[in-house]
C-alpha cells in the first residue's frame, strides 16, 4: 500500500517538475517577447509581463514538491546528518511534522485568499486574480503529498536498516 502511494507520489512529483519547467520556459519566452516589443518595436505588449509573473509563481509552487521529495533543504539535511544514527529517524519525523504543519497552513490560507480574490480581475489579461493565487494551495498540497511519500520511504529504509545486521553481527543460528 505504501509502495503504491510512494510510486504515485513519485509520478506526481515528476509530472509537476516537468510542468514547472515548461511553465518557466514559456515565461522566459514571454519576457523575451516583452523586451522585443518594448525596445525593438517601441510598442510594449501589456499582457506578457503579468502572464510571465503568473507562470513563474505557478512554476515555483509546482517545483517545490520535487525539492521536498529530493530533500533539497540543505540546512535541515545538515542538522539531521549531525544527529547520532539512532536519532536520525526521530529528527526526520520531527522535521516532517513541522513541514506538514507549515504546508497545511499554506494550503488553508492559500485557499482562503484564492476565494477572497476570485472576483478581482487582472486588468491586462481579463481573468480572475484567483488563477494566480491558486498556485499556493495547489502547489503546497502537492508538496505535502511529496513530503509524506518521502517520509514513508525514510521509514521503510529505517526498518530495513534496523533489520539488516552490520558487519561483525550474525543472525541467530548462523555460524560465526
Amino acid at each position: 500500500m505504501f509502495s503504491l502511494f510512494t510510486a504515485l507520489a513519485q509520478g506526481l512529483v515528476r509530472l509537476t517538475h516537468n510542468l514547472a519547467a515548461l511553465l518557466l520556459a514559456i515565461a522566459v519566452a514571454l519576457v523575451f517577447y516583452q523586451v522585443f516589443t518594448r525596445f525593438i518595436l517601441g510598442n510594449p505588449a501589456s499582457w506578457s509581463e503579468i502572464l510571465a509573473r503568473g507562470l513563474i509563481i505557478w512554476s515555483m509552487f509546482l517545483v517545490s514538491a520535487a525539492a521536498f521529495w529530493h530533500g533539497a533543504m540543505i540546512a535541515i539535511g545538515l542538522f539531521i546528518s549531525r544527529l547520532p544514527a539512532h536519532l536520525r529517524i526521530h529528527g526526520q519525523r520531527l522535521v516532517c511534522a513541522a513541514v506538514l504543519t507549515l504546508l497545511g497552513l499554506l494550503v488553508w490560507q492559500g485557499y482562503l485568499i484564492t476565494v477572497r480574490v476570485s472576483r478581482q480581475q487582472i486588468a491586462m489579461l481579463e481573468i480572475s486574480m484567483s488563477w494566480f493565487y491558486a498556485a499556493i494551495p495547489v502547489g503546497c498540497a502537492i508538496a505535502a503529498i511529496a513530503v509524506i511519500a518521502r517520509q514513508f520511504e525514510r521509514e521503510r529504509e529505517h526498518r530495513h536498516a534496523s533489520r539488516t545486521p552490520t558487519l561483525g553481527e550474525h543472525q541467530a543460528g548462523e555460524n560465526p
